[in-house]
């Protein structure tokens, strides 16, 4: 009985200097001017404003890092322009850090407001001049009733423009310069040096792709392969 008295005692007493130890390592790291916000730092941007996605966050410097609302940033960085993804951590001791994933813009439309940008996933995100490579959409028919602020082309011609793009080897992709859709069903490139490709809609897209490559070697300037096993010229 004396024996296992003693076990508790030393066990309780360890216990309360685990407890201690914590409870000061708490207070240390909470109320210590040493853990404090000195920087925010911004990792992952390319087209987005740093500067304000960090006045965004609401993060200043002097804020204690231990209580920083890491998810309220978040979500406030997250409106803002160009910002597909985000997390905001804490980089102990002194440092917050806000990571970003950007939308990456294939596809744009102009329209009367500027020239709105479309995402590799089809996400209309930004009205803003299109950076380079950028290509443009035309002749895409829109929802019913659009959003505010926004084109909204139906999503379903969108997405076979999309199948299309990415079907094509980098150098036919690399020449095309617009692309029109007045349906899914009817998609037609237009490329920089003045070559147009049929390709009707996205089924059998790699086939289209490579017949398109094929043709585009050749002398005329106008091409359907919207049957890729007799692609023909057209006037």
């Amino acid at each position: 009985m004396i024996r296992g008295s003693d076990s508790r005692r030393k066990l309780g007493m360890i216990l309360g200097g685990i407890v201690a130890v914590v409870a000061i390592v708490a207070g240390v790291v909470w109320f210590s001017p040493l853990f404090v916000v000195k920087e925010v730092k911004v990792d992952g941007v390319v087209h987005a404003d740093a500067e304000a996605l960090k006045e965004a966050s609401g993060i200043a410097p002097g804020q204690k890092l231990a209580s920083l609302d890491t998810s309220g940033a978040a979500r406030a960085v997250a409106s803002q322009p160009w910002v597909s993804k985000v997390t905001v951590s804490r980089s102990w001791p002194s440092a917050a850090t806000i990571t970003v994933s950007e939308y990456v813009p294939v596809l744009f439309m102009r329209a009367t407001d500027g020239d709105h940008l479309f995402s590799d996933s089809g996400d209309e995100f930004l009205t803003a001049p299109p950076p380079p490579g950028v290509i443009e959409m035309v002749d895409v028919p829109r929802v019913d009733q659009p959003a505010d602020g926004k084109i909204d082309p139906q999503p379903r011609v969108v997405e076979s423009v999309l199948t299309v793009l990415n079907a094509l080897p980098a150098p036919v992709r690399d020449r095309v310069e617009r692309v029109s859709a007045r349906s899914a069903s009817q998609v037609r490139l237009l490329l920089r040096d003045g070559f147009e490709v049929y390709f009707g809609s996205a089924d059998n897209v790699g086939e289209k792709a490579k017949a398109a490559e094929i043709v585009l070697k050749r002398g005329e300037k106008a091409w359907d392969v919207s049957n890729p096993r007799m692609p023909v010229t057209m006037g």
